[in-house]
Order: C-alpha cells, then sequence, then structure tokens
C-alpha cells in the first residue's frame, strides 16, 4: 500500500487519500534508520581511512626529512641519533625534522644502521594515529583507539582485602 501511494506521488498522478497502516510506518522509520547508520558508518570509515593516508604521506615525508637532516650532521661532522633522549634525536633535530617535513605531530627514531647516520626505523605519531617506517619492512600505519578504561579505585580493592 505505501508503495502505491509513493508510485504516485512520484508520478504525480492524484490518488484518493488512503489510511497508512501503521506496519507500513513503521517498516518505512526502519528502512529509513537502517540507511542513516549504513550513511554515518560508511562516513566514520571514510574519514578514518582519509587519517590513515595522511599519516602515510606524513612518514613518508618525515623520512625524507630526516634523511636531509642526517646527511647535513654526517657531512659537518655532528652526531644524528641520541637514544638516550626521548626522540632518539640529538638536540633540536626533531623541531628541525618537523619544519623541514611541515609535519605537525611528533617524529621519533628508534634505530639506525651501525654508522648511526642511516634510518633503521622511523616513528610519526599524531593524535591516535601511528606510522612507522622501517627500512626492512615499509611503511605500516596503525590506529589506536581506547577500548576500555577501568579506573583502578583504592578504596574498592582496601574493602575486599
Amino acid at each position: 500500500m505505501l508503495r502505491e501511494q509513493l508510485g504516485a506521488a512520484v508520478r504525480g498522478t492524484k490518488r484518493r487519500a488512503t489510511h497508512i497502516s501503521l506496519a507500513d510506518w513503521l517498516i518505512a522509520v526502519l528502512l529509513t534508520l537502517m540507511l542513516l547508520g549504513c550513511l554515518v558508518s560508511g562516513t566514520k570509515e571514510l574519514r578514518l581511512q582519509a587519517q590513515c593516508r595522511e599519516a602515510l604521506a606524513q612518514v613518508k615525508s618525515a623520512r625524507l626529512a630526516a634523511r636531509i637532516v642526517s646527511a647535513r650532521c654526517y657531512a659537518a661532522g655532528q652526531p644524528f641519533a641520541d637514544f638516550t633522549a626521548g626522540d632518539g634525536l640529538c638536540d633540536g633535530l626533531q623541531e628541525e625534522i618537523c619544519e623541514l617535513g611541515s609535519l605537525q605531530g611528533t617524529v621519533r627514531l628508534t634505530r639506525t644502521d651501525a654508522n648511526g647516520y642511516d634510518i633503521g626505523r622511523l616513528v610519526y605519531q599524531k593524535g591516535d594515529v601511528l606510522a612507522i617506517y622501517d627500512a626492512e619492512d615499509g611503511f605500516t600505519v596503525y590506529r589506536a583507539a581506547q577500548r576500555l578504561y577501568y579506573p583502578l579505585q583504592e578504596d574498592a580493592h582496601a574493602a575486599v582485602s
């Protein structure tokens, strides 16, 4: 019945107004909600895919910028890698790499080869997306999202003991 009324409305033919049953209304509402759910989930997935592709482009840019900075340090006889630092780079080099590569995230050098200038592994992180360049394996992008959070409550655990 709903099909005939919708068809008449699309064709523009006049039909006598009839009563639409509750089942037809429920079916129409359910189909509309399912369509909206599919559109929202598809849009979210496409947005996440775009973020991952952007992170891949950023880690490639970071690798190129790090290679340029590494070559400059090698030519000047200055050290490039410092694994005692949090980012694995000597002082000021992370900022230089981020500026040279136009990066908004953070760059960490986690591995070099024996000479200390060739990049073995480079990690780029922006938000919850993590992109890794590995000289042996290539590029990998991860997305970390918090699934569960269980706060530790000292009072509750003390009562159980």
